[in-house]
């Protein structure tokens, strides 16, 4: 396994952390928002609970050097940043949000390459669930925001499968003659 020097993750993440601010301007709602709009964010926030709870777990294990540990970190405050956008998307949809944290087959993480090879499978995993859900939301402001964090979380598996060598970082993404 490569590691992950300083400034090719804080390149990463400046480079993907930009999208934030569209995704936490985008999150308007019509006063009456539809209730399949509503059951989509309301999964997302889960999803979001649940990956800053791996990353938080993650990080107490004490098993990542300094380099990885900086990168898990950010992916921690980048979900919760995540979270906080849909609970106000939520709220401003008059639906309370819950404090569901969404289930997840979580591996044994003892080691940085536990740690790394198990966030690769998580980001793949929420961006899928944004990309397919960006179509399905009658608002398109929340269509919008779910867009903004699929581009955040499509650079966090961008930025682990060059760290552990996987290209490409989709392997039946994209369809050639």
């Amino acid at each position: 396994m490569s590691i992950l020097s300083r400034a090719r993750a804080l390149g990463a993440i400046a480079a993907f952390g930009s999208a934030m601010p569209l995704a936490l301007r985008a999150g308007v709602a019509a006063p009456k928002a539809d209730p399949n709009d509503v059951r989509l964010l309301a999964a997302a926030a889960a999803l979001e609970r649940a990956a800053v709870k791996v990353y938080t777990d993650a990080l107490a294990t004490n098993a990542l050097s300094a380099g990885p540990a900086t990168v898990v970190n950010r992916f921690l405050t980048d979900h919760a940043a995540h979270r906080d956008t849909l609970v106000t998307a939520l709220q401003a949809a008059n639906a309370a949000p819950s404090s569901d944290v969404a289930p997840l087959d979580v591996p044994s993480l003892r080691t940085e390459s536990d740690v790394l090879a198990y966030a690769y499978t998580l980001e793949r995993l929420v961006s899928t669930t944004y990309l397919n859900s960006i179509g399905q939301y009658k608002n398109r402001d929340y269509a919008t925001t779910a867009a903004s964090i699929l581009g955040v979380d499509a650079g966090h598996v961008a930025l682990l499968a060059e760290t552990l060598r996987r290209s490409p970082a989709y392997p039946t993404g994209f369809v050639t003659p």
